[in-house]
């Protein structure tokens, strides 16, 4: 049986060659004349190839392949539109263009309230999107609807819903959160309103949980919160990443107080040293001039960095950053609570040969992602035992959903399905835990270097 990720990777790779394909044979239907419906369906393509690259942040190349069709759309759709509506310089992509019918039928139909384009001058007036975004950075190569996806709306998660990570959050909490309001006496000792932290360990540990707690801790201060991953920021096209990083940081300053946060941070600001290609180094260049941008500023920012190998980020950068938080693994407590809260969320109670501590006993080594793995399965076992024992059936032999449904929740609230020793071994069984050998490994040296 095909998982819902292939299922939704398939459907939308369907969508996205028959975009492509239609703008292709619309072209050549038109006499590869230029045309609304050409645009719309690059415009389309771009959208279903962002969704497929969000889909596999954690599948590099995948993710990095997708970006760049992406990309590729997109230009194409720009360089329709600087056709169909001629001395106008675009900063979305997001909206239909008019007919080519004629050059002032055109820019008139343009600036219509169903169909509005953001015009960006080369001076740094302000911009606007049709969503009514508005930012003085935008550009031809980072265009204003692209900055307005950085932004994020608040987390529906804060500090109380993280399980353990009390010292981390203690130390956030004394760093970050408490300071915030002592202006005048941060300005008599000159001390920088720049804080910078890299939050770095294995891979599933609650990173961008982390700190997207931390963002909605600060989002409830006033502060924005600006988001950005490896998709966000390579580019195919010689130049583009250097600009969007800078562009970011720029956001950043115009906006303060403000988070700025970084995810997958090796693969933006790779170590020179190394193997990295010429592209690579010019985007960690760009990220250390940048990040000088923030310190010279010296606004209320929050620069915010997570990565799963920190020994691969150039070392110049890592020298800027302020403090290094280490997220581990969750600790034995740390995952009894996870699972104790997971019962107790979902009223499953278990038999007299399984408990939390049992559960947590048996998973040394497994990081949140793979907690929640187990825990999604055991909700999935729970309700195949509840419906084998308490489904309703009419004469034909047919499910009744509705009574079954509320046979099956009365049965599990009631205790009368419980989670067994044999469904948890089961479940846990029937997957292994992600290999973290290599990364522990790297962990290890990077924290005997620091």
């Amino acid at each position: 049986m095909a998982t819902f990720y292939e299922s939704d990777m398939s459907r939308l790779n369907a969508e996205y060659n028959s975009y492509v394909s239609q703008a292709k044979n619309t072209n050549r239907r038109n006499g590869f004349v230029p045309s609304k419906e050409e645009y719309n369906f690059y415009v389309s393509a771009a959208e279903v190839a962002h969704k497929i690259s969000d889909m596999n942040v954690q599948q590099r190349a995948v993710c990095r392949q997708w970006a760049e069709r992406a990309v590729v759309c997109e230009r194409k759709a720009m360089e329709l539109l600087k056709i169909l509506v001629p001395n106008y310089s675009v900063a979305t992509t997001s909206v239909e263009p008019p007919s080519a019918t004629s050059s002032a039928e055109t820019a008139s139909s343009v600036v219509t309230a169903s169909q509005s384009v953001a015009v960006k001058e080369e001076t740094q007036a302000q911009t606007e999107t049709a969503g009514g975004f508005t930012t003085r950075n935008a550009s031809e190569d980072v265009p204003a609807e692209t900055i307005a996806r950085w932004y994020q709306e608040k987390p529906n998660h804060g500090f109380e819903d993280i399980v353990g990570m009390e010292e981390l959050k203690e130390e956030i909490q004394t760093e970050i959160l408490d300071n915030i309001g002592w202006e005048g006496t941060d300005e008599l000792l000159h001390i920088s309103k720049l804080k910078s932290f890299l939050l770095y360990g294995p891979f599933g540990t609650g990173k961008t949980f982390f700190i997207e707690a931390i963002a909605k801790e600060l989002m409830d201060r006033g502060f924005k919160f600006i988001k950005l991953t490896g998709s966000d920021v390579h580019d195919s096209y010689v130049g583009v990443g250097e600009k969007k990083v800078k562009t970011a940081f720029l956001e950043a300053v115009d906006n303060a107080p403000c988070v700025l946060y970084f995810d997958e941070f090796e693969n933006m600001c790779v170590r020179r040293d190394g193997n990295a290609e010429g592209h690579e180094k010019r985007l960690t260049v760009s990220f250390m001039e940048s990040y000088n941008i923030l310190v010279n500023a010296d606004k209320p920012i929050i620069f915010l960095a997570a990565t799963n190998y920190p020994d691969k980020i150039e070392s110049a950068m890592l020298s800027r950053i302020l403090s290094y938080v280490l997220v581990p693994l969750p600790s034995e407590e740390v995952r009894c609570k996870y699972f104790n809260d997971f019962l107790k969320k979902t009223q499953v109670r278990c038999a007299d040969d399984i408990n939390p501590e049992m559960m947590a006993d048996v998973t040394d080594n497994y990081s949140f992602r793979d907690l929640k793995k187990i825990t999604d399965n055991l909700k999935l076992s729970i309700k195949k035992e509840a419906r084998k024992q308490f489904s309703v059936y009419d004469n034909s032999g047919k499910i009744l959903a509705k009574e079954s449904d509320e046979n099956t929740t009365r049965a599990i609230t009631e205790g009368k399905v419980l989670l067994t020793k044999e469904i948890f071994d089961n479940v846990k069984n029937a997957f292994s835990p992600e290999k973290k050998g290599d990364i522990l490994a790297s962990l290890e040296a990077f924290e005997k270097k620091i």
